[in-house]
């Protein structure tokens, strides 16, 4: 994805967590309490457009859909709710559009390697201005990673050290590319990200910095349970699934060798927003 990347005039936000991947067993089906959590979300939004009488919409699915064995009836029960067509777009589309957000609500003028970890899958994308050049999606996520690794809410060094490993290893085989490429900055994008920085300016931490985030899963192991997390500026809703996220984000900083990273604000949706502008007033 080239050229310019408008930057919309947002007028409300509406955002509802459904965490379809907290929803996906062995077998990858998603479980009903999870499709009622998103046929709840759709029919806030179902309303919402309604309300705004949108007269231009793109309703995207992402990887726990992508991964879903039930995927079809899921698809189906999730349009007739909302009432409009739903796309499941592939990993390599998720990175593009997300690299696509990140340039419209940041500054890209340079070499930039964005990241950004969901629930389900993990996009690395690294770029120059507004050109996207090494795009991958990886199958880890936040969410995911919580699920397989601290079961129960446990966490020691063991289960901790597992999950880096795993998401080192998916890394690994890309981890030249991205290097080739190089980089002058590193964005990060979406919960995990908002969610460090919440915490680092909590506590006054200068920058966000690979030698502290492993301060901090050290003390996330210290700390023991994922209920007893408790570090100014964490909110309740991110606990659940914060040490999914950092492992997976320290193996990645680690195997790219990363020191230093910062947050943006632009993400997947900021990149279909972006796109839907330049469609409108082309």
């Amino acid at each position: 994805m080239t050229g310019f990347f408008p930057k919309p005039r947002i007028i409300a936000r509406h955002k509802q967590k459904v965490r379809l991947a907290d929803g996906l067993d062995d077998n990858d089906h998603i479980d009903d309490a999870a499709i009622s959590r998103g046929i709840d979300c759709l029919n806030l939004f179902a309303k919402e457009l309604e309300r705004f009488q949108a007269y231009s919409v793109k309703v995207v699915a992402t990887a726990a859909l992508r991964k879903a064995s039930n995927q079809k009836e899921l698809l189906e029960t999730f349009e007739s709710t909302l009432g409009l067509p739903i796309e499941i777009i592939t990993g390599e589309r998720e990175a593009e559009l997300i690299y696509a957000g990140v340039c419209s609500a940041s500054q890209c003028r340079d070499d930039v390697l964005v990241i950004d970890i969901g629930g389900a899958s993990t996009e690395i994308i690294a770029g120059n201005g507004t050109q996207a050049n090494v795009l991958n999606s990886l199958d880890m996520g936040c969410v995911v990673f919580q699920n397989r690794f601290f079961k129960r809410g446990a966490i020691h060094p063991d289960n901790t050290e597992q999950a880096i490993q795993t998401a080192a290893t998916l890394i690994e085989p890309y981890a030249k590319d991205y290097q080739q490429h190089g980089w002058l900055r590193v964005l990060g994008a979406s919960g995990t990200f908002r969610a460090l920085n919440e915490i680092a300016t909590a506590e006054k931490q200068p920058a966000l910095t690979q030698s502290w985030l492993g301060e901090l899963i050290q003390r996330c192991i210290q700390q023991g349970k994922v209920e007893h997390l408790n570090f100014a500026g964490l909110r309740d809703d991110r606990r659940a699934v914060l040490m999914g996220g950092i492992t997976i984000l320290f193996a990645l900083l680690k195997t790219l060798n990363v020191d230093e990273f910062e947050v943006t604000t632009g993400a997947l949706r900021e990149g279909l927003l972006a796109q839907l502008a330049n469609q409108i007033t082309a």
